[in-house]
Order: C-alpha cells, then structure tokens, then sequence
C-alpha cells in the first residue's frame, strides 16, 4: 500500500514538472540519435587507439628498441628515451576518451571506475598484439617506402626508418676477426666488434644471412657492442636475402 501511494506520488510530481516546463520531453529519434552517436564516436576512437598503439609497437621493432630491455637496465633506460613519446600520449589521451565513451553505456557506469579502464586498457593491449602479430604496419611501410601510401606516407617513411644513437639493426654481412659486420635498412655497412665484456642474452647461434639487433655505442661506421641478440625477423625488402653461411664464432682475445 505504501509503496503504491509513493509511485502514485513519484508519477504526480514528474507531471507536474512536465506542465511547468521544468522537464522537457524529448522524442525517441533523440535518444537514438545520441547512442548512435556514442556507438560511431567510440568505434573511430577505438580503431584510433588501436591504430596508435600497434604503430608505436612496430617502430620500436623497426628501430630495435624493442629488443634492448634484454640487456639489462642500461636497456630498458634506452627503451624508454626511444619511445614515440607523442604517441604515446596521443595514444593515451584516446584511451581516456575512450573510457569516457564507455562510461554512458549501462554495463560500464554500474561498475567502479578501475574496472572499466583496465577493460579499455586490456582490449587495447590484446588489439594491439593481433595487429602487430598480423604485420599489418610491415606491409604499409614497405608501401610507404615505395612511395604509394599518399597520407600516412611520410610518418612510416620518419619513424619507420628512424635511427638510434645506440641501437643498431641490421642483417649480419659477414664474419670479422673482432666480430661481425651489418648492413643495416640504409644499406650503411657497421661493424661490430665484440669485446670479452660483450653480453649475448639469447645466445650465440646466429651467422652470416640472420637478422640481430647490437647495442652499443658508434664511432663512425665502428660500434663497440655492449649487447647482441639475434631476432627472428623479416629481411628488409631492399637487402640482399642472404642464405645462412658462416656462423658466428667468439673471437679470441689477448690477454
């Protein structure tokens, strides 16, 4: 009875705002219009996000950055100074539109705040993962390279290409008696010489013909290697595929 008489209540008091104009009806065509809006808003902001975030991952690996946090915390510091950091904060600011958009759907505002944006931030890793896995940046880039990506051209071609003062890539040319020769995306010839304190976190088992990523400071064409780790990647379209032939051996060092 109670609860019959406060709805009754409730009901007089929405029509009494409704005739004084203090509540304006809306029509239905409104109310989806807006989750119309919100549905097409999120779908862009998510493909950008997704966009963003696998790019970013494919130029540390273009680079090798993506490669260096195995050497140690000396690594992980160039990791870190060669992130795309506008970006990443590009990137990061349509998470956070994103996690706005999310937030005027039912099953999203009922939940606290934390557990919506780690959803947002999970699809956004896993997506990402699936499009890089999918080298779907690999295949622009070299589109790009060739000059038939018109707009997202000269970004590919700038970060893509981009060179580190202490990360090295390249494919290894030939053995040496100090250690190994690269020629690295430019075509530029680098040689690495190994030293005893040289660290090889996965191993020695690379040869003429593989693809590895040096760490290590340049001088001239001349890079003294701190680190060495062989990745398995795709060649450069622009190198020489060169079969696997001599394999890299430590060299012997004086005492």
């Amino acid at each position: 009875m109670y609860n019959e008489a406060g709805k009754n209540y409730i009901r007089e008091q929405i029509l009494s705002a409704i005739k004084d104009g203090r509540i304006k009806m809306r029509p239905r065509w409104h109310f989806v219009l807006q989750a119309s809006l919100l549905a097409t808003g999120g779908m862009i902001v998510s493909l950008a996000v997704l966009y963003l975030a696998s790019f970013i991952v494919f130029t540390l690996r273009e680079t090798g950055a993506w490669f260096v946090p195995a050497f140690g915390w000396r690594g992980w510091y160039v990791f870190l100074l060669s992130l795309p950091w506008l970006l990443v904060l590009l990137s990061i600011l349509f998470v956070v539109i994103l996690e706005i958009l999310v937030r005027h759907y039912a099953f999203s505002y009922r939940r606290p705040l934390l557990y919506s944006a780690l959803g947002v931030l999970f699809v956004v890793v896993i997506g990402s993962i699936i499009i890089d896995q999918a080298r779907v940046h690999d295949r622009l880039f070299r589109t790009a390279r060739s000059g038939r990506l018109p707009f997202a051209g000269p970004l590919y071609r700038e970060f893509g290409t981009a060179q580190l003062r202490m990360v090295h890539r390249g494919q290894v040319a030939r053995i040496t008696d100090r250690g190994f020769a690269i020629q690295n995306i430019g075509g530029e010839i680098l040689f690495i010489i190994v030293t005893p304190e040289t660290r090889f976190p996965r191993g020695m088992d690379f040869g003429e013909g593989d693809t590895v990523v040096v760490f290590g400071d340049r001088d001239d064409r001349a890079v003294r290697a701190f680190g060495v780790r062989k990745i398995e990647e795709e060649l450069y379209e622009n190198m020489p595929h060169l079969e696997r032939r001599r394999p890299f051996r430590l060299p012997v060092f004086s005492q």
